[in-house]
């Protein structure tokens, strides 16, 4: 999110690859752009990333393609966070949201795989480092219990 509340980029995360859940996590993902006004999502499912893009030439995300694809190996991710222990989907969405923020900090990107470093140089890795990381859903209700 931008620091004016523009929309930059939504990403979603799912842990289950399996390729149905695959498809329908990217029609998901193409829906919330569209109804966002996103130009820009990123679709983290269990080891596996696409970057989609709104083109703008269509309305109601007509025009939203992939762009992009790359592995994300478990390794590069941080330690899961105790909170989330037992409860595999939030602790993979925290892990992810953990590893995007390392990401927005690091002064280059040469320490990821060269898929990873082409897919997140120039338009994404920009797009982090101007706006702000921010989880959605069901963690923001655990965090103020």
């Amino acid at each position: 999110m931008s620091p004016d509340g523009e929309y930059l980029m939504v990403v979603g995360v799912h842990l289950d690859d399996h390729l149905p859940h695959r498809q329908n996590a990217i029609e998901q993902l193409t829906h919330l752009m569209a109804s966002m006004g996103c130009s820009t999502g990123l679709v983290v499912i269990g080891e596996h990333m696409t970057i989609l893009r709104d083109f703008l030439e269509k309305a109601g995300g007509e025009s939203i393609a992939i762009v992009g694809e790359a592995a994300l190996p478990k390794y590069l991710l941080p330690a899961a966070d105790g909170q989330w222990q037992g409860q595999s989907d939030l602790e993979f969405e925290s892990r992810v949201q953990q590893w995007l923020e390392q990401i927005k900090q690091a002064p280059n990107l040469e320490f990821l795989p060269d898929d990873l470093k082409a897919l997140f140089n120039g338009r994404i890795i920009n797009l982090l480092r101007l706006g702000e990381v921010r989880a959605a859903g069901p963690r923001w209700r655990r965090v103020i219990r």
